[in-house]
């Protein structure tokens, strides 16, 4: 009988410790998604890639749309086989028939796979968009791949660095955020210059369980934005990020702004273990899944190339 090449990953998370067991989940969040015109004639959209690596099972996989500003979220389900992939293009058109923007919740429930051992290993896969300008000339994109870890209401902030936002030389960035937990929430964003002087603290509110994006109120050339949530209930999960774009030519970079912590203070005093501190799980992903429109089940063409959700 094959052993499941998760197996393999637990075994080797044990050995070298949390970050190997860093590198799959059950429960991931897209922090950005879009299919939208941007500035400058720019045309946004978000192509999706799943893959299960398991090998004797296929899963089930829930995908929550948070659209930007609040609004009620989304979601459809896809199936995805063991060993395989699933993709789209244009993902928020394809599986939600949307446009605009907004975050994804992408996770596996043990009440979609029940002959599935309910455990996070047995229910992981991988999962990475890319953002992308679609040009008659080509693409221009930036990858934004799942993330579980985000700021709580700890005192511990995360940074982002090398930010340019001047618009004389055809540069600017956007600030984004989107909240999982059922209360407002304030992100407080303090931006200084490449020489480390403050230019101007910012609050950046949030909806339960929604998704905001605005451009970055300051110029700034290569500068650094530190993010600190300001959570009165204590319940939220928030994942910021920036993303830079290249006016002339409509190329992007996005940046998932790092916590200022070691493994150590996020995860416990086990490092091997990445169930405790600020990692989201089944638990958070379902609340913000009871929040949601179910769509059904997704459906599937079979290509070449592997199984493309259709419209």
């Amino acid at each position: 009988m094959r052993a499941s090449r998760l197996l393999l990953v637990a075994l080797v998370s044990i050995a070298a410790a949390f970050s190997a067991s860093a590198q799959v989940n059950d429960t991931y969040v897209i922090p950005a998604a879009a299919n939208n015109n941007g500035a400058f004639g720019t045309r946004w959209m978000t192509q999706i890639s799943i893959f299960n690596p398991q090998l004797d099972y296929p899963l089930r996989v829930s995908v929550v749309f948070m659209p930007s500003g609040g609004l009620k979220g989304i979601e459809k389900l896809v199936d995805v086989r063991a060993n395989s992939v699933v993709f789209s293009d244009n993902i928020l058109d394809d599986l939600f028939d949307a446009s605009g923007t907004g975050s994804l919740l992408v996770a596996t429930f043990p009440e979609d796979n029940p002959g599935v051992p309910n455990d996070m290993v047995s229910r992981s896969f991988l999962v990475v968009t890319n953002t992308y300008n679609n040009r008659s000339s080509g693409t221009y994109g930036q990858t934004i791949p799942g993330v579980w870890t985000g700021l709580e209401d700890d005192g511990i902030s995360s940074i982002a660095h090398g930010i340019r936002n001047i618009a004389r030389e055809g540069w600017r960035t956007n600030v984004g955020a989107v909240n999982l937990g059922r209360q407002n929430v304030m992100l407080r964003m303090t931006i200084y210059n490449a020489n480390g002087v403050k230019l101007r603290d910012e609050p950046f509110g949030l909806p339960p369980f929604g998704h905001l994006q605005m451009p970055l109120p300051i110029e700034v050339d290569r500068g650094t934005i530190e993010f600190l949530l300001d959570d009165p209930s204590g319940e939220a999960v928030v994942f910021p990020y920036t993303t830079t774009i290249d006016a002339l030519s409509g190329d992007s970079m996005y940046q998932t702004p790092i916590l200022l912590a070691t493994a150590k203070s996020l995860y416990g005093k086990k490092a091997i273990d990445p169930i405790a501190g600020k990692r989201i799980d089944t638990a958070t992903a379902r609340t913000v899944r009871a929040t949601a429109t179910s769509l059904g089940v997704a459906s599937l063409v079979e290509e070449a190339n592997g199984f493309r959700i259709a419209k």
